[in-house]
């Protein structure tokens, strides 16, 4: 949309459309941090320095500052604002995880924190500091609204926080006043320009616009084909409170060769092994998995090189075949990486994007999504730096991302690369997956097989 403000897009509205108590929208990234640079002279938490040194870097970003401003109607889609009252305070905290301070421990806390919907009133992020750790070590949770920023955007945005070295100097301090909103008048002038630009470009171009219908008829036929194409099993349930979450950790240049050997892709190794995860679970449960396959929903960016930074939402999605009745690793992998090359020559992940954010916006997202059988769950794989971080001069020691769940989907894989480490995430519905430990350790063996395969026998 051609407009002089910061409307939100399409598939921005759609992560706010679709959001409940059950399926919060927010993502997150759990670090790991050494401790000592964040301490006072007792070896407490220094929060009142921590808020300090990190408001200085929002001047970086000037979205944290902002709220959502719902448009009054005829004046366009709603728009970010800054905050009138904003306060950091409001956003940096802190909290004790209970004994005994082990990664349990860890998730626990996180998954309570990520449970509350942010609130709409005030910038749509949080930044909590996890003491109580029983190595001594702290942890550091961002959380931030999907219609904020999507996967991408999101490691870009915590990035603002953080610094490639441990003796990088602060930001300097600078002042902030907050820009008036506009007025009904202004929003909607643009939006009636905004709307008769957008018909003039369809008018000027109309071979372009038919081509534009054409494809968008044959979008609709492939998807409405593929729209069962997951079969019916105890992975589709109805949303209810409450997650799981669990880390299964994989290393990045294993997982480069592994994929090289096979004539894959990283992510192609991220799906075979979660690809094991979830038949152990369905052979647990008692479910059939000879000849099955399921379907999982991955991100494919929209973003050119030049936006890569860019915050908002920019992902489409590729529905990819997993082959989980296949026996072993190695033979789903194979597979994998053929059914992932044919989703790409296939499909046009814009369209399912803009599908769905269309749906939400009309308020036939929810009821869609919570029956469907176009997917069994989701998995997504983010590259994130390949080099250690810091934080006020705290290394950041590992990173695990969390994504929340949606519609009737009770699994979410999520994947990160850090330093030479990929952490692969597994987030379930407590009630309708309280045997998360059994798709950890189905992963856990698939990557041991993968991995083994790929280092040479002795002679």
């Amino acid at each position: 949309m051609d407009s002089r403000y910061a409307r939100l897009s399409l598939a921005d509205r759609s992560n706010l459309h679709i959001e409940r108590l059950e399926t919060p929208a927010h993502i997150a990234g759990l670090c790991i941090v050494a401790a000592a640079p964040l301490l006072d002279a007792h070896g407490e938490l220094n929060l009142e320095m921590i808020t300090r040194r990190l408001e200085r870097r929002l001047g970086r970003v000037p979205m944290l500052r902002r709220i959502v401003l719902p448009a009054p109607p005829l004046c366009g889609p709603p728009l970010w604002i800054d905050d009138p009252a904003f306060s950091i305070d409001r956003h940096v905290r802190s909290t004790a995880i209970a004994p005994p301070g082990d990664e349990a421990s860890l998730l626990a806390t996180t998954e309570r924190l990520l449970r509350p919907l942010l609130d709409r009133s005030h910038p749509l992020w949080e930044l909590w500091f996890l003491t109580g750790l029983a190595d001594g070590r702290i942890g550091m949770l961002f959380k931030v609204h999907h219609a904020v920023a999507d996967g991408l955007a999101a490691v870009a945005l915590m990035m603002t926080f953080l610094d490639l070295a441990p003796d990088t100097p602060d930001p300097p301090e600078t002042p902030w006043t907050p820009t008036p909103a506009p007025s009904s008048w202004a929003l909607l002038t643009d939006n009636v320009r905004s709307k008769a630009l957008s018909f003039r470009s369809s008018l000027a171009y109309p071979i372009q616009l038919m081509r534009g219908v054409d494809q968008t008829l044959s979008d609709s036929l492939q998807l409405y084909r593929l729209s069962n194409a997951a079969p019916d099993t105890s992975l589709n349930a109805q949303p209810t409170r409450g997650r799981r979450i669990r880390v299964v950790r994989l290393d990045l240049e294993m997982a480069r060769a592994v994929a090289h050997a096979h004539g894959a892709k990283i992510n192609d190794v991220v799906l075979a092994v979660v690809s094991g995860g979830v038949r152990e679970l369905l052979m647990a449960r008692g479910e059939a998995v000879d000849g099955v396959e399921l379907t999982t929903s991955v991100p494919a960016t929209l973003r050119s090189a030049e936006a890569a930074q860019r915050l908002g939402n920019a992902a489409g999605a590729l529905l990819v075949r997993l082959p989980i009745g296949e026996a072993t690793a190695l033979q789903r992998l194979e597979r994998i990486a053929v059914s992932t090359q044919a989703a790409k020559r296939e499909q046009r992940p814009a369209y399912i994007n803009g599908l769905f954010g269309w749906l939400a916006a009309t308020g036939l997202a929810r009821p869609i999504i919570d029956r469907q059988r176009m997917v069994s769950f989701f998995v997504t794989n983010v590259p994130g730096p390949s080099g250690p971080l810091y934080v006020l001069g705290a290394k950041i020691e590992d990173v695990v991302p969390i994504l929340g769940l949606a519609g009737n989907v009770t699994l979410m894989f999520a994947a990160l690369s850090y330093w030479n480490r990929l952490n692969v995430v597994v987030t379930a519905n407590a009630v309708a997956c309280p045997d998360i430990d059994t798709v950890a350790a189905g992963m856990t063996q698939a990557w041991e097989s993968l991995a083994g395969a790929a280092i040479p026998s002795p002679l």
